[in-house]
């Protein structure tokens, strides 16, 4: 057992998450990294409400993440594990969690994004700090749901 998909999207554990990835990938655990969810204690009951009976649910900072990995806490389930924001999974990668793929599903949208697949928006900040991630080894890749396709982060950037 391992980390079965690593997701980074804005609305981290939702109806599109829950129905279509977990059965998807069969992920009996999800990790949720967030710094700013790890101390909201009332967001994380919401989280947890979200997902469905007998999906294990953890919302960790940076550090606690980095060494429950290192201890293989992540290796005793199939885990999901989400992030909702590029600048969180850049921080938690240079801080030392080991992420061989990542899907991007989910950025969300504002001033300075342009569509780069399906409805996922990427700014210039964004496509940097994975570009850094890819030049790592990291493979990142973006894909809405399982039956919509994949697309490379170098196809993505390109439409920047």
């Amino acid at each position: 057992m391992s980390i079965a998909l690593t997701r980074v999207d804005f609305r981290l554990i939702h109806g599109q998450v829950i129905t279509r990835w977990l059965t998807q990938c069969q992920i009996n655990e999800i990790v949720t990294i967030d710094t700013t969810l790890s101390k909201d204690a009332f967001m994380q009951d919401v989280f947890k409400m979200a997902a469905p009976k007998g999906v294990k649910i953890k919302i960790l900072d940076i550090p606690t993440a980095v060494q429950q990995q290192q201890e293989g806490a992540f290796d005793k389930n199939r885990v999901m594990v989400l992030f909702k924001n590029v600048q969180e999974l850049h921080a938690a990668c240079k801080a030392g969690l080991k992420l061989e793929e990542v899907q991007i599903g989910g950025l969300g949208g504002g001033p300075g994004r342009k569509p780069v697949n399906n409805a996922i928006t990427l700014d210039r900040t964004d496509a940097d700090l994975l570009l850094d991630l890819q030049k790592d080894g990291t493979n990142i890749y973006f894909q809405t749901t399982p039956d919509y396709p994949s697309e490379t982060l170098d196809k993505a950037v390109a439409k920047l």
